[in-house]
């Protein structure tokens, strides 16, 4: 099972495409969970409600969903994973359109060249040549939750945290990129766009970031090399 996972807010005219391009272009779109996180004080969440249970009407329980207070994206990205039994986690924007035909086949097929499940893979995102070969809205696997004792480090509000993922993963040479899979990702600067893009939140983060690296980063790739060593026994 592969569990695409998204936080959203005033956007709920993104759900429809966002669903029916990943799950039409899906190999076995019953493997596919895509599970939005929406606020209660959403002025939108009725409309999302309504896009929402038409989607699950069509997919069935490929579609789901949470509604809660307004919390940070990776605090919401971790709600997600953790409330929901899967292989694969994606942590993903609402924005996100999958192109690529059979792309959860790629992604699930990665599980063959690391068994043990301790690797983290990125997929091209569109945006241009700086984004190739980056670790961005990275897929993890539930042995690296389980590792590490999260999905994607919970310290961080929104930017840096793909980068964070990107630096483990490529310490412990476990960074799976996938080049032939392609997402459309088209960055909005709507109100909830700008309210993530504030030089706080950006100053804040890489903050976070440098002392994470500084003071945690050695104790959390000695956790994924003990899965390692463990899966061998």
């Amino acid at each position: 099972m592969i569990c695409i996972c998204i936080p959203s807010r005033g956007r709920p005219y993104l759900v429809r495409d966002t669903v029916n391009r990943a799950l039409q272009q899906a190999d076995d779109s019953k493997s596919v969970i895509i599970k939005w996180y929406i606020n209660e004080d959403d002025p939108a969440l009725d409309d999302y409600l309504k896009s929402l249970k038409n989607l699950q009407s069509k997919w069935g329980t490929s579609v789901q969903y949470m509604i809660g207070p307004d919390q940070s994206p990776v605090y919401s990205w971790n709600f997600i994973a953790e409330s929901t039994d899967a292989d694969f986690y994606m942590l993903a924007g609402d924005e996100i359109n999958i192109k690529t035909k059979g792309w959860d086949s790629k992604i699930r097929e990665c599980k063959n060249q690391y068994p043990d499940g301790i690797f983290a893979i990125a997929v091209y995102d569109d945006r241009g040549e700086h984004t190739h070969g980056k670790c961005t809205q990275p897929f993890v696997t539930k042995e690296w939750a389980k590792a590490l004792g999260y999905h994607w480090n919970p310290f961080f509000f929104h930017w840096n945290v793909d980068q964070y993922t990107g630096e483990l993963c490529q310490k412990i040479d476990r960074f799976i990129y996938l080049k032939d899979v392609v997402i459309k990702c088209t960055k909005i600067k709507d109100p909830t766009g700008k309210r993530l893009r504030s030089p706080g939140l950006y100053k804040r983060d890489k903050w976070v970031f440098d002392k994470l690296m500084a003071n945690n980063f050695d104790s959390d790739i000695s956790k994924l090399r003990k899965a390692i060593e463990d899966a061998k026994a």
